[in-house]
């Protein structure tokens, strides 16, 4: 069984974090505990083979798709010339001597999901784009997302592989009835009006209606309608109202994370989007509820306004590409 993307990302800060220079004991021990888990011993022994590991998305991806090796290359100059900031964080990268050949692939997947490489649409780390669709529809993606597209005649489908996207949709009845639907591995949103926002999480999907209606279908068959304002989560536990307002949850369309009452560790999940680099976090600080609204284009910024605020202590390592949480 494979290590759960929980996992694989803890086993991954772990080897930037082990290979530092800056360990100190109780991190080494926290380290010890959770390697004791099975779950987590799998995650780490899957990365004994740095490379292999790391080449394992991009090959995957190749296989998928015939120009995925030029797009990856295409990202690495992109990742590499983007700021005076990217450049900072390759230097603090490669200085991870211990990960060898595999630091280059864990930055480049840091900066471009490699297993995302093969979608019709995508965004890198720290990038939202907005793309025309054949209908006139728009589509808005998140930082780290992608998207597949079926359009044709009777069909207008998006399927979410990872993030959040922001639809607007044309009107059926403008593309002979042909509905505007988003699929996720939990269901799908059915646009019955025109502006609404989907987020892909680990174990289930959310949709807010910023405009008119949509239609929620799980995978086994329950429904329900959301009017504007509304929003809901389905998976395999069904479909449920959620308190999120719509507006908060597509405010990284205007560049800024809200959180309402969230866990500290949904909102260090969110930031991980928009920063190169690992952010790793404590069972006891992902705990704690906040309050707030965070510029995204800064988000070291965003991490010292939570350590002005909550009982954390927040920590720097290699000029920013490892951040530790307790």
């Amino acid at each position: 069984m494979s290590p759960t993307p929980t996992a694989a990302e803890a086993a991954l800060d772990w080897l930037v974090t082990l290979n530092s220079g800056a360990v100190s004991e109780a991190e080494r021990r926290h380290f010890d505990a959770w390697l004791a888990e099975p779950a987590h011993r799998a995650a780490w022994e899957r990365l004994a083979g740095p490379l292999q590991q790391a080449l394992a998305p991009a090959r995957a991806a190749a296989a998928r798709a015939p120009q995925a090796s030029l797009a990856l290359s295409q990202a690495l100059v992109h990742a590499e010339s983007r700021t005076r900031e990217r450049r900072r964080l390759l230097r603090g990268a490669l200085a991870l001597g211990a990960l060898g050949l595999g630091s280059a692939w864990l930055l480049a997947d840091r900066h471009l999901p490699l297993a995302q490489l093969s979608a019709d649409l995508r965004t890198g780390t720290g990038e939202r784009r907005t793309f025309t669709l054949t209908d006139g529809s728009t589509v808005q993606l998140a930082a780290r997302s992608a998207a597949d597209l079926a359009f044709g005649p009777g069909q207008r489908t998006l399927t979410l592989r990872q993030g959040a996207l922001l639809a607007q949709a044309e009107p059926a009845a403008a593309h002979g009835g042909a509905p505007f639907i988003v699929r996720t591995p939990h269901g799908q949103v059915r646009a019955l009006g025109t502006r609404f926002v989907v987020q892909l999480n680990e174990a289930d999907s959310y949709v807010g209606m910023l405009q008119h209606r949509s239609e929620v279908t799980t995978r086994d068959g329950q429904r329900l309608q959301l009017d504007e304002g509304q929003g809901a989560r389905f998976g395999a536990q069904g479909v449920a109202a959620d308190a999120r307002p719509p507006a908060a949850a597509s405010a990284w369309a205007q560049g800024l994370l809200q959180a309402h009452d969230q866990a500290l560790g949904e909102v260090v999940e969110a930031l991980r989007a928009w920063r190169a680099g690992f952010i790793r976090i404590s069972p006891r600080a992902a705990a704690l509820r906040v309050y707030g609204s965070y510029a995204l284009a800064d988000t070291d910024r965003a991490l010292a306004a939570l350590a002005e605020t909550l009982p954390i202590t927040v920590r720097v390592y290699r000029a920013g590409w490892l951040v530790v949480i307790d």
